[in-house]
């Protein structure tokens, strides 16, 4: 695990040429972390635990959510991000550069391009995107955690795994090809945030779009668009995940049963508690626990 200097941005291992993984295991402090995100490098970030949040400079922040990653490449400047996570946390970043992303991915033949935003002209403009984590990505992000080789094999085996994230993450959609999606207009960007807090703050009773459009004073469009631009989710999916988080972390303390579980996340009905665990987190409630 890299050092962690304060003031100082956190450093990557080198996994192979072009291709470094940052791991952040859960620590004994919750002070902020530097993350130096270089100019024409690719960065893929993967919280594991639960939300976190990057602030670029002294104006904008944004939360990556539970079960979300950010795709960003930046080819003008260099960023300094400071994340900010509490100490149970983990967080996964491969950073990937932009010659290695052609060879893993541009054949010799023009035919087999198969990312098109790596294709054709120089690309000259940043990319920034945001995605659900789906449960085989999960499963390979919760390996690089693991360390039970020698270092030389366990650089091979985290490669291999590197690799297949890669085939997972862009097998299914590019990213989104816009200059960026960061909202501009603050004061609707803090109104998406106070919509945030009042689901974190009553998940297990959610209000409805129209209370939370009169809560936040935002119409319903611009609250629906503005929460999913912001946020990679809709206010919906963030108040199902959040209520799956907190029943993620009852399972993990195994003090109750998976009936109780669903009862105190406000399900009536375990089954349909038990069919969103398994579609979130790719297994059941039950089995959950044991793996635990």
């Amino acid at each position: 695990m890299p050092e962690l200097r304060e003031n100082t941005p956190i450093r990557f291992t080198e996994i192979f040429d072009g291709i470094d993984l940052l791991i952040i295991e859960k620590r004994a402090s919750s002070a902020p972390i530097k993350i130096e995100l270089k100019a024409n490098d690719i960065f893929l970030l993967f919280g594991m635990d639960g939300e976190i949040t990057f602030q670029f400079g002294p104006m904008y922040m944004r939360p990556l959510p539970d079960g979300q990653s950010f795709f960003i490449y930046n080819p003008n400047s260099t960023l300094i991000t400071q994340a900010s996570f509490p100490k149970e946390h983990r967080l996964t970043c491969i950073k990937i550069s932009l010659s290695r992303m052609h060879s893993l991915f541009i054949r010799d033949e023009p035919d087999n391009i198969e990312l098109p935003f790596l294709g054709g002209a120089p690309l000259n403009r940043p990319i920034y995107d945001q995605k659900s984590v789906d449960s085989n990505m999960r499963i390979l992000l919760e390996q690089l955690f693991h360390n039970r080789l020698s270092p030389n094999a366990q650089r091979v085996s985290h490669l291999g795994q590197i690799m297949e994230i890669l085939g997972l993450y862009f097998h299914s959609s590019e990213p989104n090809l816009v200059a960026c999606p960061f909202l501009k207009d603050e004061d609707t960007v803090q109104k998406i945030h106070q919509a945030k807090s009042i689901m974190m703050n009553e998940w297990k009773n959610p209000p409805t779009i129209k209370q939370l459009s009169e809560q936040t004073g935002l119409n319903q469009y611009r609250l629906k668009a503005g929460f999913k631009e912001v946020y990679g989710t809709t206010v919906y999916g963030y108040a199902m995940d959040t209520r799956l988080n907190h029943a993620r972390r009852m399972l993990n303390q195994g003090v109750q049963s998976v009936n109780d579980v669903a009862f105190n996340i406000g399900y009536t009905n375990p089954s349909h508690f038990i069919a969103a665990f398994k579609k979130k987190y790719g297994t059941t409630p039950r089995k959950y626990r044991i793996s635990q």
